[in-house]
């Protein structure tokens, strides 16, 4: 069977209404994130009961079928799905010899509510994520649940399960995600029909989990984009959008998290009862080993990312002066393969005063493979960069939780001693190398942009590599402390840095 995957708007028109996107199958088959049920499953008011009795069931890891008396709450739920039933090819158009397109017609339907599900390794990897979010922000389990809808009135159980079985047949298709693969998002931003089917470019940034059930993609997505299909660069169907932002410490942290979608399938159907296919295609290891390269540092209790580097035959760690912090002589550090103590040679003293460096040293027996080279040119407008780093979930108290991310992003600005990129930089991953294509460390990221109390992950700014290479360099040949005090930057990169006003001619 041909699988004719689509974008829809799923809305519920029941106060308070929500609506956000959704994938809809075959026009037959609707699911979107449990998101869109939140604000309708309240623990107060004369319907608590009920909705305390279909989380618990979630918790559970029971499937709610909402035709039965379980379900009567969802059931009593207006859904309506609005989406583009005709899709049609591109014509060419006679008089201009160009080829036009119909200006697309949006239909809406009424949906039919099917069942309620959790998968619980994606709600397991999800709550560990949320576990420092602000206590109001306590939706991970909501987040974590799918709502599966029928386009027409429910019919026999067993017609279900026979469509069912033909889409797990997808399944015997779908490569294992990894890092750095190409991704697709169809989503309709803020949930309006304005922004319906907006296409959102990005890269796989993470895989969490055992299975690889949740994995965070590099597209920065506003509200009402959960629910939406990722696709790989085949065009397959490879994830659903379940969390684009929320709140930590009372600030915003924008992170697009999507759902394995044969994880999802298979978890689903197995709920059902229903027999799955374990067949999957394998994959070659990506050529870019990045995760080997860079450490997560721990000092007076937070943490931060430092990177492997070679300079002259020896190996040093470099990371920001303020993940080290003051007066401290040795911080504990994690790379892939072991954990261990690094002592710190120099950090910048002033911290006021850019730039915010600091240098450790390194095992001794740290493999060359594992140490990234300094770039040799310096960034350039509109370049292809690779953030790299710890995000503030990586818990250093967890033994076995070592799971780097990578954000791909661009050059937006060069500047004196700075250069800054559109490649999200969240808390956690200060000190961490900005890569080149070449997989060469290009400048040591920072900090983020906060204004008027909102971070904005996606600009950011870094140490550009070029600016310290001679230093880092004379300090490899002389083993001179005293060569890294040029690592503190001049007056001009001060201003830069503190993002003072520039001079400004007026001829007004």
């Amino acid at each position: 069977m041909l699988l004719k995957i689509r974008h829809a708007l799923l809305e519920i028109t029941s106060p308070p209404a929500t609506k956000q996107s959704a994938v809809i199958i075959n026009n037959e088959i609707i699911i979107t994130s449990g998101s869109i049920l939140y604000p309708h499953l309240p623990f107060d008011g004369d319907k608590a009961e009920e909705n305390k009795g279909i989380v618990a069931r979630l918790q559970q890891g029971q499937l709610v079928n909402v035709q039965e008396k379980q379900g009567r709450r969802i059931r009593s739920l207006n859904f309506v799905v609005t989406f583009d039933p005709q899709q049609q090819r591109p014509r060419q158009n006679v008089a201009s010899g160009q080829g036009s397109r119909k200006t697309h017609i949006l239909t809406r339907f009424t949906a039919h509510p099917l069942y309620l599900f959790c998968a619980a390794e994606v709600s397991r990897n999800l709550h560990h994520i949320l576990l420092s979010a602000d206590s109001g922000d306590d939706s991970s389990l909501i987040r974590s649940c799918f709502v599966v809808l029928g386009m027409r009135t429910p019919a026999r159980e067993e017609n279900f399960k026979r469509f069912l079985a033909h889409i797990s047949d997808y399944l015997r298709h779908l490569q294992p995600v990894q890092t750095l693969d190409d991704v697709l998002v169809m989503c309709s931003p803020f949930g309006l029909e304005n922004f319906y089917k907006t296409i959102s470019l990005g890269k796989v940034s993470n895989v969490l989990g055992r299975s690889g059930s949740l994995f965070a993609i590099s597209n920065a997505l506003p509200l009402g984009c959960e629910g939406s299909a990722v696709f790989n660069n085949k065009l397959r169907l490879i994830g659903i959008v379940i969390c684009t932002s929320f709140q930590r410490q009372q600030e915003n942290v924008n992170l697009t998290l999507a759902a394995n979608f044969g994880y999802l399938l298979r978890n689903f159907m197995d709920q059902l009862g229903m027999p799955t296919s374990t067949l999957q295609l394998t994959r070659e290891p990506s050529n870019f080993a990045w995760e080997r390269t860079i450490v997560v540092i721990e000092s007076l209790g937070q943490q931060g990312t430092g990177t492997f580097i070679k300079v002259h035959n020896k190996q040093f760690i470099l990371t920001c002066a303020h993940v080290v912090g003051q007066d401290i002589d040795k911080v504990n550090c994690r790379a892939a393969d072991r954990e261990f103590q690094s002592e710190v040679i120099w950090r910048n003293p002033d911290n006021d005063r850019p730039f915010d460096l600091a240098l450790l040293t390194a095992p001794e027996d740290v493999p060359e493979r594992c140490c990234v080279r300094l770039a040799r040119t310096p960034a350039t407008l509109g370049q292809t960069v690779f953030n790299a780093g710890f995000p503030y979930y990586v818990n250093f108290r967890f033994k076995h939780d070592f799971n780097p991310s990578i954000f791909q992003g661009r050059i937006i600005k060069c500047d004196t001693g700075a250069i800054m990129s559109d490649g999200s930089v969240q808390a956690g991953q200060s000190g961490g190398p900005m890569f080149d294509q070449n997989g060469c460390i290009l400048g040591v990221c920072v900090s983020n942009i906060k204004m008027d109390d909102i971070i904005y992950p996606n600009i950011n700014t870094a140490v550009p590599i070029c600016d310290i290479r001679n230093t880092l360099q004379q300090f490899a040949r002389t083993n001179d402390v005293k060569v890294l005090g040029n690592l503190v930057a001049s007056q001009d990169v001060r201003r830069v840095w503190s993002l003072e006003m520039p001079t400004v001619r007026s001829k007004l």
